[in-house]
């Protein structure tokens, strides 16, 4: 009885890791877009009033990548 009671826990956290974790919840994150990052209200006043409220085009104070906001575009093909 409790090889069975260890066995069904060991699949239920396989399951609750694979399936739900890596591909449920990115998977509605990217559905959701914008609708998925909100913060109730309370917690919204509170970072306003500290001075930390979102502002369009703010830095995030990490130097970007290479290449960040280049096009991606193919080099040209060479022809003989």
């Amino acid at each position: 009885m409790l090889q069975m009671i260890g066995f069904g826990l060991v699949i239920a956290v396989l399951v609750d890791a694979t399936l739900v974790r890596a591909v449920l919840v990115p998977a509605s994150m990217k559905l959701l877009g914008h609708w998925a990052w909100w913060a109730p209200r309370p917690l919204r006043n509170l970072r306003r009033r500290l001075g930390l409220a979102h502002r369009e085009g703010a830095s995030t104070g990490r130097p970007r990548p290479a290449g960040a906001g280049e096009p991606l575009t193919p080099p040209p093909l060479r022809t003989r």
